[in-house]
């Protein structure tokens, strides 16, 4: 297992899951949760998707019609389908079954997609947020939520775009992940400057404070790069020296020479690695 894979599945247990720690039906909401997993709710979707698929399939070329997909095919299984005229059909599926569903209508508007959900919609985590940009990067094609565009050229920035695999973080059209990617993907004009032509390495040169949360080391602490080296607030970093450490870092203040981070570690039981002046840390993950 390589220390880049290691990382990426360490950061994005919470976000994507495990069958371990897949939560049931039962646990994500209140009763509207019940009514949205009624067989009459999966009925409707069940003929949602068919009319989607319908319309899709007599489309070529469009912009952003198609079926997406996001997750780790485990615990989280998230897929979106989706065409102008025919509307939208969602759902997320883990190891227990199927934990989410939605559908309703589709509205382009000012460079968005906005989905009119039919039944009550309150992403906890997973689930699916209500509008997306429509990113192609070559021939890729992704939908990105407004809250998603700096974790996603995060994710770039780091080597984990554009991915290898169906499985990600981003919603991705099926089968795009074969697909050649081309100079950088079209995210608005205000998030394309978190893109960076070369990684940004740094150095803790003083810690603030540290203490654990759980199983996590949570540090407080500044980095000698800041505005006149490109990091900009929202900027992930991860540890590299001293190496094998899983840790990274957010940057949440950046004056014209140096930022504050915040440094989040998963710890083993007994172990303890306090962040210090002198680790080093990239906004790429490649350094073994």
């Amino acid at each position: 297992m390589t220390r880049k894979f290691t990382l990426w599945l360490t950061s994005n247990l919470l976000v994507l899951g495990i069958c371990s720690f897949s939560l049931l039906p039962s646990q994500l909401g209140d009763e509207k949760d019940e009514t949205k997993l009624s067989e009459k709710s999966r009925a409707v979707l069940a003929a949602k998707k068919k009319l989607v698929a319908r319309e899709i399939k007599k489309l070529k070329g469009h912009a952003w019609a198609g079926q997406y997909y996001y997750g780790d095919h485990l615990g989280v299984n998230v897929a979106l389908s989706l065409a102008p005229k025919s509307g939208f059909a969602y759902t997320w599926d883990g190891c227990l079954g199927l934990y989410d569903l939605n559908y309703g209508d589709v509205v382009e508007a000012d460079g968005r997609i906005r989905l009119v959900f039919a039944l009550p919609n309150e992403p906890k985590g997973v689930g699916i947020r209500p509008e997306f940009f429509p990113v192609l990067w070559g021939e890729r094609h992704y939908l990105i939520s407004a809250d998603q565009l700096v974790r996603f050229a995060n994710a770039i920035n780091a080597g984990f775009e554009p991915r290898k695999g169906p499985s990600g973080r981003f919603l991705l059209k099926a089968g795009d992940h074969l697909k050649a990617t081309r100079g950088d993907p079209n995210l608005p004009a205000e998030f394309s400057g978190y893109l960076l032509k070369e990684p940004i390495e740094a150095e803790i040169s003083s810690v603030k404070d540290s203490r654990m949360e759980d199983t996590n080391r949570v540090t407080a602490a500044v980095l000698n790069a800041g505005a006149n080296r490109g990091v900009k607030v929202g900027m992930e970093f991860w540890v590299y020296q001293p190496s094998g450490l899983y840790g990274k870092a957010l940057a949440t203040s950046v004056n014209d020479s140096s930022s504050e981070v915040t440094i989040d570690q998963l710890e083993a039981p007994g172990e303890s690695h306090i962040p210090s002046p002198g680790w080093k840390l990239s906004t790429h993950v490649g350094h073994d």
